[in-house]
């Protein structure tokens, strides 16, 4: 697997990216890999079997995740293909919409870079109509929008993630890898606090910089990371970091396409949401010291990642810090915009009942995340954490004491929605409580949302209402050994089908004709972006059950043309 430093070609061996639903389904286990894991298998089940989808309609867009980005078009035409790939599918279909693109973790650059790449392609004045035609909703899933501090660990010290491997076995690995480098840690551009924090620090037992022998600790900050210092400090101890510097330059420095030191604006795609976890502990600090063998480093300690007040001391998903991940907040508008906030349970199902909702304006004077309520500038994270309960009270019903806090995992949305010379763009940032990094795509609460999202894009409509979320697949149902019935009776029944070995595999989806008629919901309660005089409504827990997902008011959902009912999914191999 290893590759060239210098020149990002094969050492020994010829690989190349799986290509098919099977290449993404699963990693098969092996040294590097581990035991054998799920990756994307969960959401195509979903695809074929909730929404019919045939293998034609579902692309897989794999890549070689060893490369940087110019390398993959110089050496695979990757983004050559790719772009063939897409146009041949909503072709198939009719020409009646875009696709939908899922991306997870370095996809997203990739995505980022392709679609800078179809600039010189198709031409500037014709790359916004590419756009349009054939790419409708984009679900950036775990996006390190400012990097990542731990590919800082991958790089200095090594990081097994408990394989087989020694680390400095797996450090010669990664250091090979050209794309490693697109995990650096880059500021934001805003002058934010976070961007001065230090997220390397470096004791040398001899003197790193010649010219002043007095220095002992260095500290380095995303900036001095983006600019190639710690790498050109450090080669004086390590020759690797000379040669990383040298491939920094030539396919990142250097590269025509894409700044990739400059953060990620808004892809100017229709229907935009960018989903991830957080308030999982995220290594965000190192300190190292160099050996008396040179190349190699000692890790004399680590910290994690600390909440801040403006943004509700939220912390990242494992792997990505979330200053990183909450880039997209600005993707929602500019400071001052109205923001709707919907907060709900990860539970299966829930009701109008459950949820919380404000209206908040982009404060961001701290911080990109950091909001404001509407009718005053009281910070969001100042409402009593007591009005989050299920009953809008402090109490929670006994039998769920016995096992843990009600709902106490939620997902946080925010949305805004505007027209751009007449054309409608949604953005949606979804926050999902406790959920990892590599563990998303298989997150149930994840795919809960992205079931009912993609049942609204579909049909021509974004943002879907967060009213209710009652069983709609079969797994959702079960047995309730206490009461002898299946649990949910409205939307679950028994239904025995031949090979069922439990009562909770015969609990099932009640068929159609039998499902009660869906209730309609009331509008918004906020201050409806076209009437800002109006009173706001802060928080709201009553409202009608709905059986499906409720008929929205215009200020929730925004209609466009329906996409084509395809899904590319950007995966390495």
């Amino acid at each position: 697997m290893q590759l060239d430093l210098t020149t990002q070609d094969e050492v020994e061996c010829k690989l190349r990216a799986a290509q098919g639903l099977e290449a993404v389904s699963e990693l098969d286990p092996g040294i590097v890999t581990g035991p054998l894991s799920t990756v994307w298998r969960n959401i195509i089940h979903d695809l074929v079997h909730h929404f019919e989808l045939n293998p034609e309609q579902l692309v897989v867009a794999t890549y070689d995740w060893r490369l940087p980005p110019s390398k993959l078009q110089e050496r695979d035409k990757y983004f050559d293909l790719l772009k063939k790939k897409i146009e041949y599918t909503v072709e198939l279909d009719g020409n009646d919409g875009g696709l939908v693109v899922i991306a997870h973790s370095m996809g997203n650059g990739i995505l980022r870079y392709f679609l800078e790449w179809l600039k010189d392609e198709v031409g500037r004045k014709n790359w916004q109509k590419w756009i349009d035609r054939h790419i409708s909703a984009y679900f950036a899933v775990g996006s390190p929008l400012l990097g990542s501090a731990e590919s800082l660990e991958l790089i200095s010290s090594g990081l097994t993630e408990g394989l087989p491997i020694t680390q400095s076995e797996m450090r010669k690995l990664v250091v090979s890898f050209g794309s490693i480098l697109s995990f650096m840690p880059i500021p934001s551009g805003l002058n934010s606090s976070k961007d001065n924090e230090v997220l390397i620090a470096v004791r040398s037992q001899q003197t790193l910089v010649s010219e002043d022998d007095q220095v002992q600790l260095r500290n380095y900050t995303s900036a001095d990371i983006a600019t190639g210092k710690l790498f050109r400090d450090m080669s004086a101890h390590d020759p690797i970091f000379g040669k990383l510097e040298a491939m920094r330059q030539r396919f990142y420095a250097q590269d025509s396409v894409l700044d990739f030191f400059k953060p990620w604006k808004r892809p100017p795609i229709a229907s935009v949401y960018s989903v991830y976890g957080v308030n999982v502990p995220t290594k965000t600090f190192y300190e190292y010291e160099n050996a008396n063998t040179p190349g190699h480093w000692y890790q004399v300690q680590y910290m994690n990642e600390e909440g801040q007040g403006p943004t509700c001391t939220k912390i990242g998903d494992g792997t990505v810090g979330y200053h990183s991940l909450s880039w997209a907040h600005t993707w929602l508008g500019s400071k001052g915009s109205s923001v709707r906030v919907t907060q709900t349970p990860q539970s299966v199902y829930f009701s109008a009942e459950n949820i919380t909702r404000v209206r908040a304006v982009r404060h961001a004077s701290t911080h990109h995340a950091e909001y404001s309520l509407l009718n005053g500038n009281l910070p969001i994270c100042s409402v009593d954490t007591d009005l989050f309960s299920p009953n809008g009270g402090g109490t929670t019903n006994f039998f769920a004491g016995l096992f843990e806090p009600l709902n106490r995992n939620r997902i946080t949305f925010f949305e805004s929605s505007r027209k751009v010379d007449g054309a409608a763009y949604s953005t949606g940032v979804w926050e999902i409580d406790g959920v990892g990094h590599r563990d998303i795509l298989s997150n149930p609460a994840f795919l809960r949302e992205l079931r009912a999202e993609l049942r609204h894009i579909f049909n021509g409509k974004t943002n879907s209402d967060k009213s209710s979320r009652p069983p709609v697949i079969d797994a959702d149902c079960y047995w309730n050994y206490r009461r002898a019935h299946c649990e949910f009776q409205e939307f679950c029944e028994y239904r025995y089908v031949f090979g069922d070995m439990t009562f909770d595999q015969s609990c099932r989806i009640r068929l159609k004709e039998s499902l009660p008629a869906p209730l309609q919901t009331p509008a918004f309660l906020g201050v409806s972006a076209s009437n800002p005089s109006q009173e706001p409504v802060e928080f709201s827990f009553t409202g009608p059950y709905c059986s499906a997902p409720c008929t929205s008011s215009s200020s929730d959902m925004t209609s466009s043309s329906s996409p084509t009912k395809a899904v590319v999914e950007m995966k390495g191999q």
